[in-house]
């Protein structure tokens, strides 16, 4: 297996395309390195609409193609600000790529992260107190982990109901790079806000009326592309407690 970080010190910080637009399913980049391994390649793009697994968020899959080669990614790969995309590989990959994304894929994706957000809202405004997140998944099976004990009474329908009436109103959503003096000054009650990372700049996601969270995941332009959300199950875990769900 390529030693990651032997292979990102000589490349520079990849510009990550799906944090200024997340439904940009194909875009053009120049390859900066490639690495093969039997029939797999390590390929580090300037620029990507590649979402790498992160967040919670898994990775985003498609295709690199250029004149003489096609990976097929697997999955794409976050390594000290590079992201390098690893797949199986026909041809050496070289000079410009076209890169294309699953798409079905990818907007499910971007329904369960908005929906995730949704549901924190949700949740404070159904027990009138502040929550914070631990950790989420929005794979198979998604949910949302909450800090502390289950709440008494926690009503799964009412959290549903809640969810769909702002899906319904198609509240809208925006996404902003802020400078984190700035960002610091929207977010001081964000869920996430013990887990935020040392940077610079945050990317700040605001469902129209609602708390303004720190996120680098990829989101819906508003909640009523959804189409709908279920909560199915709380579970109780070491560190909390997960909101399980799913969009329709």
């Amino acid at each position: 297996m390529v030693d990651l970080a032997k292979f990102v010190q000589d490349v520079v910080p990849t510009t990550c395309v799906y944090l200024e637009d997340s439904y940009l399913q194909s875009e053009s980049a120049h390859v900066l390195k490639a690495v093969e391994e039997k029939n797999m390649a390590y390929v580090a793009l300037d620029r990507t609409i590649f979402h790498p697994r992160a967040g919670g968020q898994p990775s985003d899959q498609g295709t690199l193609e250029g004149e003489s080669f096609r990976v097929d990614v697997k999955r794409a790969m976050l390594h000290a600000g590079v992201i390098i995309h690893y797949g199986k590989a026909d041809g050496k990959p070289d000079g410009v790529a076209t890169c294309k994304i699953d798409w079905p894929n990818r907007f499910l994706l971007m329904k369960r992260h908005t929906a995730a957000h949704l549901l924190d809202y949700c949740l404070a405004t159904a027990t009138s107190s502040r929550v914070e997140t631990t950790d989420s998944w929005l794979g198979d099976d998604p949910y949302v982990g909450y800090g502390g004990p289950i709440y008494s009474g926690l009503d799964l329908e009412r959290l549903t109901g809640l969810a769909n009436s702002y899906v319904q109103r198609g509240l809208n959503v925006e996404t902003r790079i802020l400078d984190r003096t700035d960002a610091e000054r929207l977010i001081a009650d964000a869920p996430n806000i013990s887990r935020l990372p040392r940077r610079e700049k945050l990317r700040i996601v605001t469902i129209e009326g609602q708390l303004a969270i720190p996120c680098g995941g990829t989101h819906v332009r508003n909640l009523n592309e959804i189409g709908a959300v279920e909560v199915r199950r709380a579970e109780p875990v070491d560190t909390g407690f997960r909101l399980h769900f799913e969009v329709k």
